[in-house]
């Protein structure tokens, strides 16, 4: 059961002061600090802490002050890397941010020069929060560290490490916070601090310097295998034979190969609601998802945000079910991979609300979960689109299904449920892929052990009952102090060397806390660990506008639509770096192999005014010959060439060249549908919605693409 207390005055926290210097701490070090311990150990090399505090959260929640017009409640909790969590609501504010506080003094000496890490785990329940951090010398307040901060409504971890200035008995350094700096109510866990005596402080995690995340440094060990396999894993090689009608290797013919689209899935959630024609359109939001950054670019393959989930389909929050596919459709037209999120999230907050009321009536349930499960996989648009779903959502953490059909008899823990859920899945739709997303193992800072240990017992149990489920999907809300790359690449390591399931990271953003530099910085570093890992297809960003952003954060644009850091580093990484565009001049070589990366692309092939274009993808396609007849020289006039422009258009385009030759003129979308048949005119008018499209180009010479991007 909670304990509430109520400590007003000064009286009282001399009291608490006292005896929270002088209590002996006799339990042992609990699990929380030694998963504590153990993970800086894994991702900092830092070995063999001393306590400053006490070694058990028990200890430290009854040793610690609060003072000020305010109310502390402490709950066991069971989900989290700590086991404690304590509530504290402030009543007023004050004349000055001291008036109200909680805190800690140490029960072990510290050093002078001794390296100290401060951490906790926090979060706002109010609307809003606002504090003071502080570590003081308790008598004379000066501060070993300081700053203000406001929480977030998510938890978090914070580390806070400093040097020492100068060597403290027992009882001389506190630890804690000022809360009187508004009305609110916060959340804490894991409160402890632990010294690492002589070694370098920058050595320790902070998040005062969230840009020391494990693996920033230029030089870390991490980059260079990363580079060496996305050489590996992301190129192919394509062999290009360029010869006359006797088969003889022809020079000076003009080569170039522009890629289209990645095989590896780049991209973003989306509200479906911002689309042509739906309750909340809006056309730049739409044109920027095909058109990232000007050129062209735009992401090849989404998710559905809220519109699929199932209390939102059924309640309408984002639109009416029509207005949802419509712009499903759109998005699939153009070429997109569209991801389905999610069929089952197992809370009532997340349900429809006859679940919750019906919580008792088993049968009942069962029923609703397989009208959702008929109704979403065998949707005759839909099923058509989305073969791809997140089928459970947060099993480890979000329980209250599991715990519902725990009183079934015939089930041993209420998780079966889950493997129900997944055979049913599976008859229904037997070709689709199944997967199974949660946050736990890399958001925040990476979970504690317990948590990912439930995680995984979780899933070995789904793999042992035999129900199949094909992919693992990686949240990654990056926290205040970013998750280890080093982290990144074991936890990945781990999973699919366990599973062997394909993986994607789904739902990519981090705390709008860390600068933005930082957050540049580590979506560089944390795109190059996930392109080059074997296991995985896939980074999804949860929104790229701040404008339509949960944390209002996302990683492109602010919400003026100005690129920020990361959105650039997004470009420069999947449309620069790791996109290719080449040219070449061919030699009397009979054959050329040339590096590309994994996906779709064009190849153009131009000689004595003879053009040749191709699409080709790296998945079918390894060689490719291209024969011209003639070698001699033609003249001027019999060469003919189209131009398309402007690019991007608002849907009106100019077609230069030789009308007369053209036989056919015809739009097609990015997945190669054919949308139009067009008469050769030097205006066209494409009355189409924002995308991509390619107007192929017929004549007795052959077969021109032009890609054309459209932006309303």
């Amino acid at each position: 059961m909670p304990v509430v207390e109520k400590v007003c005055g000064r009286s009282q926290l001399m009291l608490v002061l006292f005896y929270g210097v002088f209590a002996v701490n006799v339990a042992a070090q609990d699990r929380y600090h030694q998963e504590l311990i153990q993970e800086l150990e894994n991702l900092y090399q830092v070995t063999d802490p001393n306590f400053v505090l006490y070694d058990t959260e028990s200890a430290i929640r009854d040793n610690k002050y609060l003072y000020g017009d305010a109310t502390q409640t402490h709950l066991d909790v069971e989900n989290f890397a700590f086991s404690i969590q304590t509530s504290i609501n402030v009543f007023e504010a004050g004349e000055n941010i001291w008036d109200t506080g909680t805190g800690l003094n140490n029960v072990q000496p510290v050093a002078a020069g001794d390296a100290v890490l401060f951490t906790f785990w926090a979060k706002q329940n109010s609307s809003s929060s606002g504090l003071n951090v502080f570590i003081e010398n308790a008598t004379t307040f000066a501060k070993e560290a300081f700053f203000s901060i406001s929480f977030s409504s998510d938890w978090a971890q914070y580390f806070v490490p400093f040097e020492a200035t100068q060597a403290y008995a027992a009882g001389e350094l506190t630890f804690g916070f000022h809360l009187a700096a508004q009305v609110q109510e916060i959340s804490i866990g894991g409160f402890t601090a632990l010294n690492y005596g002589s070694i370098d402080i920058d050595q320790l995690p902070s998040t005062i310097a969230p840009e020391r995340y494990g693996g920033f440094e230029a030089d870390a060990a991490w980059r260079f295998p990363a580079q060496e396999r996305i050489d590996s894993l992301r190129k192919s090689r394509l062999e290009v034979s360029i010869v006359d009608g006797s088969g003889n290797p022809i020079s000076d013919a003009q080569v170039q190969i522009k890629m289209r689209r990645h095989a590896f899935g780049f991209g973003s959630a989306v509200v479906t609601g911002r689309f042509p024609g739906n309750r909340n359109a809006n056309e730049t939001y739409v044109d920027r998802i095909f058109d990232l950054d000007g050129a062209g670019h735009g992401f090849n393959e989404v998710v559905t945000e809220n519109a699929l989930k199932w209390d939102g389909w059924e309640e309408e929050w984002i639109g009416t079910p029509e207005e949802t596919l419509s712009a499903i459709r759109m998005l699939s037209d153009s070429g997109l991979t569209v991801r389905g999120h999610t069929l089952v999230w197992p809370g009532w907050s997340h349900l429809p609300s006859d679940m919750e009321s019906n919580q008792t009536d088993l049968e009942y349930m069962r029923g609703r979960m397989s009208e959702r499960i008929m109704s979403m996989l065998t949707h005759p648009e839909l099923s058509e689109i989305i073969t791809e779903w997140d089928v459970l959502n947060e099993i480890t953490q979000v329980r209250d299904l599991e715990k519902a059909f725990d009183v079934d008899q015939t089930l041993e823990s209420g998780r079966e449920i889950y493997q129900e859920i997944l055979a049913q899945v599976n008859e229904v739709q037997p070709e689709f892929t199944h997967y199974i997303n949660d946050y736990v193992v890399l958001s925040g800072g990476g979970s504690g052990q317990s948590v990912v240990d439930r995680y995984t017992s979780y899933l070995d149990e789904i793999e042992a009952s035999g129900v199949r489920f094909d992919g693992i999907g990686f949240q990654c809300h990056i926290g205040t102090q970013p998750t280890s790359i080093l982290k990144v690449e074991e936890v990945l390591d781990e999973f699919f060397l366990r599973y062997g399931k394909r993986m994607k990271i789904t739902e990519y953003d981090i705390n709008p806390s860390v600068d933005e530099e930082t957050q540049a910085r580590y979506l560089d570093d944390f795109l190059t660990m996930v392109f080059s890992h074997p296991g995985v297809d896939a980074f999804i960003m949860w929104g790229f506008w701040d404008g339509n952003h949960w944390k209002q954060n996302a990683p492109i644009f602010n919400l003026d639509w100005s690129v920020k850091p990361s959105g650039q580093v997004f470009f420069d990484k999947v449309f620069g770096e790791w996109w290719t565009d080449s040219s070449f001049v061919s030699s009397d070589v009979e054959m050329v192999q040339i590096p590309v990366f994994n996906g779709e692309h064009e190849i153009i092939v131009s000689y004595n005014g003879e053009v040749d274009r191709r699409v080709f993808s790296t998945d079918t396609t390894s060689q490719m010959r291209f024969v011209f007849e003639s070698t001699s020289t033609r003249d001027e006039s019999l060469q003919y060439q189209f131009s398309v422009g402007p690019n991007p258009s608002r849907g009106t385009i100019a077609l230069h060249g030789d009308l007369a030759k053209i036989s056919a003129l015809a739009v097609y979308s990015l997945n190669g549908r054919h949308l139009m048949d067009c008469a050769p005119e030097h205006r066209l008018a494409l009355d189409l919605p924002p995308g991509v499209y390619f107007l192929r180009i017929t004549t007795r010479r052959g077969i021109e693409n032009h890609r054309m991007v459209i932006a309303r």
